[in-house]
């Protein structure tokens, strides 16, 4: 598992970029995306507190604590680039709208923002393949989760109930989201998954009522894993995002 946060600051950058992951995620989630990155520009991937240790760690942590590190990285960026995107996964998505909306971000990425959430059949799966460790070599879906899961494994059950105030937290975050929405005057980009495990492909009515924001569905692929399709498409969306930011006028 990967864990550990990677920041590479390039001396004079005039961009930089910030990738925030999801809930129990890691910064691995956004790897397809770091070839497609200018050389020339800053990233700074960033792990949230709790995560990439162990379940007392996660439980130890907030939801405080986790805008307060995006808060500080964003305001670390902007202090030495003139531009900044965010690029966010699931819980993610909620701190860089807020984080935007109250300061000048070039522009929004977001994947499967959890601005309505529901509970498939597929994610049962999911967590027990998880939790066992054990995913099957051609179970594309649950070897993406695992590979995606930032917390090291606990058999002891009566462990994970101190993770309950951190989705109760994640629900009040997800309301406040969006009440806040109409407020995000930058460029966003949003792709839903259509068979997403936790998050409803419902939540694109939240973000059409802003004309700053495009929505597009990814029609096969879940909450962690991309089919090559799908990939493909984020990918090139991604590198007309940098474009536009090299270029405004194109």
């Amino acid at each position: 598992m990967k864990k550990a946060q990677s920041i590479s600051y390039v001396p004079g950058a005039d961009t930089a970029i910030l990738f925030i992951h999801g809930i129990l995620g890691t910064p691995e989630h956004f790897r397809p995306f770091f070839p497609l990155i200018p050389p020339e520009w800053s990233v700074y991937n960033m792990l949230l507190k709790g995560h990439g240790g162990s379940v007392k760690d996660f439980s130890a942590a907030s939801m405080a604590q986790w805008k307060r590190q995006v808060h500080d990285a964003l305001q670390a960026l902007l202090e030495t680039h003139s531009s900044v995107i965010l690029v966010a996964h699931s819980m993610g998505t909620l701190f860089a709208i807020q984080e935007a909306i109250h300061h000048p971000a070039a522009a929004l990425f977001l994947l499967n923002s959890p601005l309505k959430v529901r509970l498939r059949f597929q994610l049962l799966k999911t967590i027990r393949s998880v939790f066992r460790g054990n995913s099957k070599p051609g179970d594309e879906w649950s070897l993406a989760a695992q590979n995606a899961y930032g917390i090291e494994r606990d058999l002891h059950i009566f462990r994970y109930l101190g993770w309950v105030p951190r989705y109760l937290e994640l629900f009040s975050e997800i309301r406040k989201t969006r009440e806040l929405l109409q407020e995000l005057s930058v460029p966003c980009r949003v792709y839903l998954s259509l068979k997403d495990e936790m998050v409803s492909p419902q939540s694109s009515k939240f973000f059409k009522k802003n004309s700053c924001v495009t929505v597009k569905s990814l029609n096969t692929s879940g909450h962690f894993y991309y089919s090559p399709e799908d990939r493909q498409l984020l990918q090139d969306d991604f590198r007309d995002m940098i474009q536009r930011i090299k270029l405004p006028n194109l």
